[in-house]
Order: structure tokens, then C-alpha cells, then sequence
């Protein structure tokens, strides 16, 4: 069998393909396998219940395997969920042999391929300064819509997960009409918040929405990363809790400014989401980041307009 090549590395775990393939496996850096198991298995739940039919694609959870409980270490997914609409093709299947190459737990599921070709070249060009080594441009993309990047090409960067924003997606898509507008993918954003929150029952902490590509010439939209949610009982009492998820995770989400026409489609993106034994706890997680926006921009207003000591 062929050598795993690594595509992406955190302090948690790293990603490899094998062949070239379309399957990714995650392998944890660490002895501590009950973890990932945890998030494999977090993941086999989010896609069962939200997956379907979603503007944002979860990757599909395939196989895990410890190595270290020979006996019970390793498990394989369920096949996909039933779709009418099915807009993503049935699972593939990973054979234990293939896990056993790692040498701690890892578990396989479906590669998000890189962006195509001519737009990691034409993301290098527009933001990337031109006396880097770097061949290729930009891997996959975060979509970060709750904060103003520019257009300035600076020397820090990482094209492993690059950011774009609002301005800089709208770029990409003067360059490349075939890809959804920023309202629809801010509305795709809140759909899945919504499904997570309501239909899985996690809080959605730490997650990625990122933009990557199908293999080919097209792009694709996915939400990845659920080793830190936590569980979230639906419950207007526990509301602290999504809006602390909310604010602690990277600038995804449109800041929630009523005057910000983004963030008007997102929140009612995320209201059409909530079925009617939830709408007044969605009523209310809305209400309440709102609330919290309005707090931090007076915060900031004061902090920056009060003189140095």
C-alpha cells in the first residue's frame, strides 16, 4: 500500500490522503485516542441529522480505528442518510486494512479537495506578495464574514486555510460568476448554525465554514472541526451558551448589526431554519447576540476614543 501524504496539520491532529484519493484521514498527534473518538463520533451524529440537502457539505465520517484496543478499536460508518435532493454522491468504503497503516487512532472521511487550479492562481496574484516562494496560491479558504480583511497583499499568510471576506469572496466572484453569491453563502452559514443548534444539539463551538474545490474546476462549500462543541439542551435558559460559541469562534459569521444587510440575510436564513417548536429560542438567540453586538461596539467605542494614561 501506498505512503500516507500529509495535506494539513494542527495541534491536534494531521490530514493525509493516500493515492491521491478521496478519502482523508485524520490521525491525532497525541496517545489520547479517546478524544478523537469522541469527535469521529460527534461527526457520525452531526451528519445523520443535518447533512442532508444543506447548502454546506459535512465531510462524511467513514471508519475509525485505535490501534491501541485491538479488539473494539476499530468501527465503520453507517451508510449515508436517505436524500430526494441528494447533491453529493453515496459513501465510499474504507477497509480496516487501510486504517492500520497509522500508528495512532485515525479516523477516514470524505477529502475536501483543494481549490481549483486557476483560483489559487489568480488568489496568489491578488494577495499573495509576488517574491514568495510559494508556487501555488491559496489550499482551501475560510470564509470569514464577520471581519474586513482588505485588499492588501501581506507577508503573513497561510495558504493552508486562507481567509477571505466578505470583499475579497466578492472578488472571486466577479472572477468566477459560477460560484453563489456572498448573501447565499451567509445564508448557507446560518441554515447550518441553525441544524446544529437545533437539530444535533451542540452548541457549534470552534467549527469552519471554508470554501475548497470538487477535484476538478469547481468549488465546494463544507463545515469542518466539531472536536470542541458541546452538547446544548435547547433551552432558553442555556442561550449564554450559543452566544458564547457565537463570539469565541473565528469571524464566520456576520457580526449581528441590524444595519448590516449580510447579516439581515443570515438571521433570517437562521429564523427559517428553526421549526416551530424551537422559534422562540431562536427568537432569542438572535435577540441576544444582537444585544451582545451592541455591547461590544460601545466597549470598543469608549476603549478607543479614551486618551492614553
Amino acid at each position: 500500500m501506498s505512503h500516507p501524504i500529509c495535506i494539513g496539520a494542527g495541534s491536534f491532529a494531521e490530514i493525509y490522503v493516500i493515492n491521491g484519493g478521496r478519502v482523508a484521514y485524520k490521525q491525532i498527534r497525541s496517545s489520547d485516542g479517546a478524544a478523537l473518538r469522541s469527535e469521529y463520533d460527534a461527526l457520525r451524529a452531526v451528519y445523520r441529522r443535518c447533512n442532508t440537502d444543506s447548502f454546506f457539505g459535512i465531510p462524511r465520517p467513514l471508519a475509525f480505528n485505535d490501534p491501541a484496543h485491538d479488539s473494539t478499536g476499530y468501527s465503520m460508518s453507517s451508510p449515508s442518510p436517505p436524500s430526494s435532493q441528494r447533491r453529493r454522491p453515496a459513501r465510499p468504503v474504507v477497509a480496516e486494512e487501510e486504517l492500520l497503516i497509522f500508528h495512532s487512532a485515525t479516523y477516514a472521511m470524505d477529502r475536501i479537495h483543494a481549490l481549483p487550479p486557476n483560483a489559487r492562481a489568480r488568489l496568489r496574484a491578488l494577495y499573495i506578495p509576488p517574491t514568495s516562494t510559494i508556487e501555488a496560491g491559496p489550499v482551501i479558504c475560510r470564509l470569514y464574514f464577520g471581519k474586513t480583511l482588505g485588499t492588501r497583499i501581506s507577508r503573513f499568510y497561510n495558504t493552508l486555510n486562507f481567509p477571505l471576506d466578505e470583499g475579497r469572496y466578492n472578488t472571486l466572484v466577479s472572477i468566477f460568476p459560477e460560484l453563489p453569491s456572498a448573501t447565499e453563502v451567509a445564508q448557507g452559514i446560518a441554515e447550518m448554525l441553525a441544524r446544529l443548534h437545533y437539530r444535533a444539539s451542540i452548541d457549534a463551538r470552534d467549527v469552519e465554514f471554508i470554501l475548497g474545490g470538487d477535484g476538478g474546476a469547481g468549488f465546494t462549500f463544507f463545515v469542518i472541526d466539531f472536536n470542541q462543541v458541546r452538547y446544548w439542551p435547547k433551552t432558553l435558559e442555556r442561550i449564554d451558551e450559543l452566544v458564547s460559541a457565537f463570539f469565541a469562534n473565528d469571524p464566520y459569521y456576520p457580526r449581528p448589526r441590524p444595519s448590516d444587510p449580510l447579516y439581515v440575510a443570515f438571521k433570517e436564513a437562521y429564523l427559517a431554519e428553526c421549526t416551530d417548536d424551537v422559534a422562540d429560542i431562536g427568537q432569542a438567540f438572535i435577540a441576544a447576540i444582537e444585544a451582545e453586538q451592541v455591547g461590544r461596539d460601545v466597549r470598543s467605542a469608549t476603549s478607543s476614543s479614551t486618551p492614553p494614561p
